[in-house]
């Protein structure tokens, strides 16, 4: 049996809340999808807001949305084509699940994958810390530790 607080731990010493957010979305992932496509909106839209404040990058005055951040991040060349498409991916699924009460399991294991991608590239480009990458364990062979 593995013991894994969650796969989003090694962002909780610089950014707690995007921990938290990864964490809660692998704690719904069985037991209510749509709130782990929910809680995987909130980490990819915080990663935006942290790159517009660590790139000292001010927010739009108009059309201050989710969508049109990540088309400054990207008109500035500061998104690769995956991370692009994974905050793309996650931000659809997180309006359908907001807006329509969509629900997948498959869906959300999907996302938490490109989630826990998205963070690895996040810590890797806006920090000075080394990380090491391992496999991430699928969600039925993580035990989440309580406490």
């Amino acid at each position: 049996m593995i013991f894994l607080k969650s796969n989003f731990t090694f962002l909780a010493g610089k950014w707690p809340s995007l921990a938290s957010y990864g964490n809660k979305a692998e704690e719904y992932l069985d037991t209510d999808s749509n709130t782990c496509l929910m809680k995987l909106g909130l980490f990819a839209e915080s990663i935006v807001r942290l790159m517009f404040m660590l790139d000292r990058i001010p927010e739009p005055q108009e059309d201050n949305t989710h969508a049109n951040r990540i088309k400054i991040l990207q008109r500035k060349g500061l998104l690769t084509k995956d991370i692009d498409d994974i905050l793309y991916k996650i931000r659809i699924s997180r309006n359908d699940a907001v807006h329509d009460g969509y629900e997948s399991t498959e869906v959300a294991e999907n996302l938490l994958e490109f989630a826990y991608k998205l963070g690895i590239w996040f810590m890797q480009t806006y920090s000075d810390c080394m990380l090491i990458v391992i496999q991430l364990p699928k969600a039925n062979e993580v035990k989440l530790a309580k406490g």
